[in-house]
């Protein structure tokens, strides 16, 4: 007989690369997870999307579950979602439904991709999610709550390399390696590179990339001259209440001042460059699709051509580097290029680019500074609806009859 199961005992862990959270109890969703896990502690089990060490993956989960959660092994009533990329295999499905359920004697589970969570967690069905990882940064399609797994691409880039490009900026600027130089116990190294991107206030990546002033977009232009074309305002989209919150990028001085262990350093215009790489791989002699092109391909892949249009207008930023400041304002110049400059454009062809946040119904995640937790909110979504009847998730019973292939039978 199965154990009743109660919404307080619902739990929830999003696995990243770098950072894994977690919560228990989803009788309230408008809350942050109240457990993080630096990967870090358990030697980074997950590396580009793969899992690398299931040891080392299992005691994290392990730890996640009895230590933060205070979850009791031998009397466990909760079941977990647990959210994972697009790219696990089948075979990774039943290896960790057998470790929930033979090692950590969960009552149930059930397996969710991360995009479609992070739509969901935005209030959208459909849409294109641009996850930005440590490593990685993968670009998924979802057409009424299905993931498109044509459309899906994974390019090598994330924060890592961000940081690595930041520390070739750095080391040319040769007043700042001055500066270092006279300080014997400070270096400038990729610590300090990854410090400036995690700052928040210091750059904007969107400076210097404003629409009007993009040089190819005045190419393309030019060339259609005789075309009437879209004004700037329509394609930003600025009347559509859905769409995400953009700041104005403002002045920022040409140099800033920084603290770094207790010494400051100055640091000039290149900062605003820091997710170059993600626009232009061959910049870290990367061979790879950039985002704007990953995007045009993966919607390009979906069928029938008439969703294409709904999908440019709902486009959701996630990962570890979705909070880095200007990146939607930087995408929409981007991606700007690919889009119709004619009134005649057919009704298959995108004319505006939206951006989605967490609505507003959420009081305390709908604030800027939540917005990486829309896969989590996603999660806790789909956790409340799944574990309330046996029939949508993988329950004990499930999987005793059936064992671990079971998991391909109840899920998104």
């Amino acid at each position: 007989m199965s154990i009743a199961l109660r919404e307080e005992n619902f739990a929830v862990i999003n696995i990243g690369s770098s950072i894994t959270t977690a919560g228990i109890g989803m009788h309230d969703t408008n809350k942050p997870p109240t457990v993080s896990v630096n990967m870090a502690n358990y030697n980074y089990p997950i590396k580009n999307n793969k899992i690398v060490n299931w040891k080392d993956l299992e005691e994290c989960w392990h730890n996640i579950l009895f230590k933060e959660l205070n979850i009791k092994k031998s009397r466990n009533e909760s079941p977990v979602l647990l959210t994972v990329p697009v790219e696990w295999t089948k075979l990774e499905h039943e290896r960790i439904t057998q470790i929930f359920f033979e090692n950590f004697n969960v009552p149930g589970i059930y397996i969710a991709p991360q995009p479609l969570l992070t739509l969901f967690g935005c209030g959208a069905v459909s849409g294109v999610v641009i996850d930005i990882g440590s490593e990685v940064t993968d670009v998924n399609v979802i057409v009424d709550s299905n993931v498109q797994s044509q459309s899906s691409f994974a390019i090598p880039v994330g924060g890592n390399d961000f940081d690595r490009y930041l520390l070739e900026l750095l080391k040319k600027d040769t007043t700042l390696v001055e500066q270092f130089a006279s300080i014997p116990d400070v270096d400038l190294d990729i610590e300090f590179a990854k410090f400036i991107r995690e700052s928040p206030g210091i750059y904007n990546v969107s400076v210097g990339h404003e629409v009007m002033n993009n040089k190819l977009k005045a190419e393309l232009s030019s060339a259609m001259e005789e075309l009437p074309t879209v004004s700037a305002e329509e394609l930003l989209d600025e009347d559509n209440p859905k769409k995400a919150d953009e700041e104005d990028v403002g002045d920022f001085p040409e140099n800033v001042e920084i603290e770094y262990k207790e010494h400051k350093f100055t640091i000039g215009p290149y900062r605003h460059q820091v997710l170059d790489p993600l626009f232009s791989p061959s910049l870290l002699n990367i061979d790879s699709l950039s985002v704007p092109e990953a995007m045009r391909l993966a919607i390009m892949n979906c069928e029938p051509p008439e969703i294409r249009p709904k999908i440019w207008e709902n486009i959701a930023i996630a990962g570890g580097c979705c909070m880095m400041a200007g990146i939607p304002k930087r995408i929409k110049t981007e991606v700007n290029l690919f889009l119709p400059h004619s009134d005649n454009a057919g009704d298959t062809q995108p004319r505006q680019l939206n951006f989605l946040r967490i609505p507003d119904y959420f009081t305390v995640l709908k604030d800027k500074k939540y917005q990486q937790y829309s896969t989590w909110l996603g999660a806790e979504i789909v956790a409340k609806l799944v574990f309330m009847d046996a029939k949508n998730y993988i329950s004990k019973v499930d999987y005793n009859e059936s064992g671990p292939s079971v998991v391909h039978t109840k899920t998104y």
